[in-house]
């Protein structure tokens, strides 16, 4: 398996952050930078808060979205972009507006829900993804199952491979500053 040049950047990178971060990013699923791109575009950087407080700063700012819901990240699929205990705010979202790049919450058959970025289309809805998954996820997200777009985070860390990758991406000119927020 080929890796794209910015993810063997980023491995390089990590050796200075520790074995647990290198680990991290070399078994990071989406290599295209385009893709990469898309989700750090689309998909809200963690706003940090302080340790614990990380649930009731996101009920605070669902609070004042109509139909908004929080939900607590405890897996690593999403990482570099978002380190478990993050807790998102997601808010409804009608279909036909869902574009590359953003981070869907879903209910999956099994009755879990799942955040993941979108990074296709097929015949069953968007194709979604984690950004640490090697592969995209086995149900496609539709009408019937989508819950929302998260449209806030909050953390009580910011991930430093996720910075590193909206600096590689940045200067490749594949994003802007603005667009990568560091």
């Amino acid at each position: 398996m080929q890796t794209a040049p910015a993810i063997r950047n980023l491995c390089q990178t990590a050796v200075f952050f520790g074995a647990m971060f290198a680990s991290t990013i070399a078994s990071a699923g989406i290599k295209s930078d385009r893709q990469l791109a898309a989700i750090i575009t689309q998909t809200p950087a963690p706003q940090i808060v302080a340790e614990g407080s990380q649930m009731k700063t996101a009920e605070q700012a669902a609070a004042v979205i109509s139909g908004a819901q929080t939900f607590w990240g405890i897996g690593e699929s999403m990482q570099p972009l978002y380190n478990p205990n993050t807790a998102i705010v997601v808010r409804p979202i009608a279909y036909n507006e869902i574009k590359k790049g953003m981070t869907l919450v879903y209910t999956k058959r099994n009755g879990h829900v799942v955040a993941h970025s979108v990074i296709g289309e097929d015949a069953h809805g968007y194709v979604v993804q984690g950004v640490n998954n090697d592969q995209a996820d086995r149900e496609s997200v539709n009408e019937r199952n989508l819950i929302g777009v998260v449209v806030a985070a909050f953390a009580s860390s910011d991930s430093e491979l996720r910075i590193e990758l909206a600096r590689e991406l940045v200067s490749k000119g594949r994003l802007t500053r603005e667009a990568a927020r560091i």
